[in-house]
């Protein structure tokens, strides 16, 4: 049996491969920041290491009879996240320090979670933590798969609670294209390759959507009827070299939405559960 160390386990997309790593039967080892969102796994993992990634000291040994880590390891990119530590602190140097461990250590294979289009623009702070974590990974001396999903469905959760509020906004007219892929199906591929030759591979969903058609779906999710509202990308941009002076994190993730925006992100189709599904069975839970 395979003994896994799972990074960022206590996130959307890391409570999926936490769950379906059991379900295969591997032995699991989480790495987690926060005691008590770990203690919330189901089932208990076998292993617990609380450590911070960012500082390099509280992982000695967190790697240790380890054959496979897989990092979901990443900073939460709600506009109401205001955790401390940048883009590069925790995309890029915290899985580097959890990189040179796993290397120490001898572990065989690396599985990282980065970000489809990483290697689009390098001047924004999100894609570049990815693309610059990917490259060290590609030097390193382990056995490595990057896997680039295209929008996680569990992205689109605050736009669902918003539009919930009667606030719902979508940037420029929405006609740019995207496949969002299932937390789940992400996880599910992130097994398969356990154990594969390096390999970088991008991930979408069953359907192409415009990001007006999206903002469609979530208002129907949240029985919402009014309007949404369009903003202006020339107003998003003038706005955002002053919302750079007021909060760096607040720009980084403003940035990074308005670029996304301005393109088509679709990814090649591996996901098989719709985005239609899944709000259905979230307003289900829900209910």
């Amino acid at each position: 049996m395979r003994k896994i160390l799972l990074a960022g386990a206590t996130g959307h997309l890391g409570r999926h491969i936490f769950r379906e790593l059991k379900q295969h039967g591997f032995e699991v080892r989480v790495l987690a920041r926060n005691l008590k969102k770990a203690q919330s796994l189901f089932p208990d993992p076998e292993e617990l290491v609380l450590a911070d990634a960012t500082k390099p000291s509280t992982l000695e040994g967190c790697c240790t009879g380890i054959e496979v880590v897989i990092s979901a390891l990443g900073k939460n990119l709600s506009l109401r996240h205001q955790g401390s530590g940048s883009f590069h602190d925790i995309n890029y140097q915290a899985n580097l320090h959890l990189l040179q461990e796993a290397e120490r250590a001898g572990v065989r294979q690396f599985i990282y979670v980065s970000a489809f289009g990483a290697e689009r623009f390098p001047g924004l702070a999100y894609f570049r933590a990815h693309a610059d974590f990917e490259e060290a990974l590609r030097r390193s001396s382990l056995n490595y798969t990057i896997l680039r999903p295209a929008v996680l469905f569990s992205a689109l959760d605050e736009m669902t609670t918003m539009a919930r509020r009667g606030h719902i906004g979508q940037l420029g007219q929405g006609d740019k294209l995207t496949n969002p892929v299932y937390d789940g199906d992400v996880a599910r591929k992130v097994i398969d390759c356990i154990g594969k030759p390096s390999q970088l591979l991008e991930l979408g969903g069953p359907i192409t959507y415009t990001r007006q058609e999206l903002a469609q779906l979530v208002c129907e999710a949240a029985n919402y009827s009014g309007r949404v509202a369009e903003i202006p990308f020339d107003y998003v941009d003038t706005l955002l070299p002053f919302v750079r002076l007021l909060s760096r994190n607040l720009y980084d993730k403003l940035a990074f939405m308005s670029a996304i925006s301005k393109i088509d992100c679709v990814a090649p189709s591996v996901g098989q559960y719709t985005l239609e599904d899944y709000f259905e069975l979230e307003t289900e839970l829900s209910g």
